[in-house]
């Protein structure tokens, strides 16, 4: 919902770029839920887009492997400094935008370049790191396989933070209003909720990577 002087861009009816949420945290939300409370006709704009970004992340290796290859050693910084709010902020992290685990297989993804600080490693990778992150960028923006969808009053969009980016565009609301609560579940809570249910069920699976960098 769009708000006076918002403390966050979600809050505003700006254009969201693909992203992943809260990535300055050691262990950002897993499941992410998107309630549409209300979302009239009168709104123009604003529709959800998603995007898988392991999926992504394999377009780039095989067009670009070089570049790839940066992304998976040289590390990104995130942060949020923010002190003028109720709960005042300073949190920073850093890691690579992209995991692989011993087999080469991508384990994570992150995202998020509203929330990016100064890169901090040896000069002689920032011209390398911007240019993979630009090339990457590029292929998010024109990938064909976005999923776009206007969520109407009283659905709820469930997805997975740790490996789809989410966007929204721009959106006007001169007479009407755009109102979508959100929250999140714990990655970890819900993979165990899963592995318990299918091992009561004897299905001899283990639940599938959710994109929290582990190595399995």
């Amino acid at each position: 919902m769009s708000v006076p002087k918002p403390i966050n861009i979600a809050y505003s009816s700006t254009k969201l770029g693909f992203h992943m949420d809260l990535v300055y945290y050691e262990s950002p939300p897993g499941l992410q839920l998107l309630h549409a409370l209300r979302f009239d006709l009168e709104v123009e704009g604003g529709e959800s887009i998603f995007l898988d970004a392991h999926y992504m992340a394999e377009v780039l290796r095989e067009k670009y492997p070089h570049h790839f290859k940066t992304l998976v050693r040289v590390p990104a910084s995130f942060q949020k400094i923010h002190f003028e709010r109720d709960w005042p902020v300073y949190m920073q992290y850093q890691r690579p935008h992209i995991v692989v685990n011993s087999l080469n297989e991508v384990t994570c993804v992150t995202w998020a370049p509203a929330f990016e600080a100064p890169l901090h490693v040896p000069e002689e990778d920032v011209k390398p790191y911007y240019e993979a992150y630009h090339v990457f960028a590029r292929l998010l923006e024109e990938s064909d396989a976005k999923l776009r969808h206007r969520l109407q009053p009283g659905e709820c969009v469930i997805f997975n933070n740790r490996r789809m980016l989410h966007a929204r565009d721009a959106y006007t609301q001169d007479t009407g209003s755009r109102h979508l609560q959100g929250c999140y579940v714990n990655i970890d809570e819900f993979k165990n909720k899963v592995q318990v249910m299918m091992t009561k069920r004897n299905t001899g699976q283990f639940a599938k990577r959710v994109g929290n960098q582990c190595q399995f």
